[in-house]
Order: C-alpha cells, then sequence, then structure tokens
C-alpha cells in the first residue's frame, strides 16, 4: 500500500488531475479504482473505492452532513464505500454512509441516499432500482 499525501493507494488507481479530495488521509483507492473529471470527493469520513470501480466527471461523494435537530448543527461524518467494478455516473450524488454494491451502476445525475445491493442498476432523484446485472 503507498502513501501519497496520506491517502491509501493499491495497485494502479487514477486520480482525475481535476478531481477534488478534500482530506487526502481519509480516501482509499484499489487496484484499478477511478476518479474522474471533476470528482468531488469530500472525504470528511472515509471514502473506499475497491478494485475496478469508476466515478464518472463531476459525480460528488459527500461524507459529511448535519444534525439539523440539535442547535448547534453539529457535523455527522459516515462513510461511503463503491464496490468492486461499480460504476458510479456522471454528476451523481452519493450521501453520507452509502455503500455502492459490488457491479453495481448509479446512473447519471443520480442522488444516493441508501445502500445499493451489489449488481443492481438505479437511477433517479432519489434513486430506485431500474435493473439487475447478475448473471
Amino acid at each position: 500500500m503507498l502513501k501519497v499525501f496520506g491517502a491509501n493507494l493499491s495497485g494502479m488507481p487514477f486520480i482525475h488531475s481535476t478531481a477534488r479530495i478534500q482530506i487526502p488521509w481519509n480516501i482509499t483507492m484499489k487496484h484499478r479504482a477511478c476518479l474522474g473529471e471533476h470528482v468531488n470527493a469530500y472525504s470528511l469520513g472515509k471514502i473506499e473505492v475497491l478494485e475496478g470501480a469508476t466515478v464518472a466527471q463531476e459525480a460528488y461523494l459527500c461524507t459529511g452532513t448535519h444534525d439539523f435537530n440539535k442547535p448547534n448543527l453539529q457535523l455527522i461524518t459516515k462513510p461511503i464505500t463503491i464496490g468492486k467494478n461499480a460504476f458510479v455516473g456522471a454528476r451523481a450524488m452519493i450521501l453520507p454512509g452509502v455503500c455502492i454494491g459490488d457491479r453495481a451502476i448509479v446512473g447519471a445525475m443520480s442522488v444516493v441516499s441508501k445502500d445499493i445491493p451489489d449488481h443492481q442498476i438505479v437511477a433517479g432523484n432519489p434513486a430506485k432500482i431500474i435493473g439487475d446485472r447478475s448473471l
């Protein structure tokens, strides 16, 4: 495992030069994982992008929110995991605490607030299952 600016990188991941990573030591990327052009990894909490997963251009991975029931709006962070060989489409938003399953696909401009099971295809706001990639 190689550490670059504190990020945990293994194998040969790809991070586009225009991708934004707020806190690199909260990022783990595995072999052939990809953060595309203008991806925003708002890594207040842990973000893990597993082997062969792609996060397409301008997608937003957001690990932070606030407790709106508290007067001080306490910061809450929850991890995000993008599963093996999963694909997150352009301008999709992945919210705190979400796990995208292995080989799952998130459609462009979708908003994902709940875990997506392995092999599922989701799209929309909020994201809903529209297909299955099981073989």
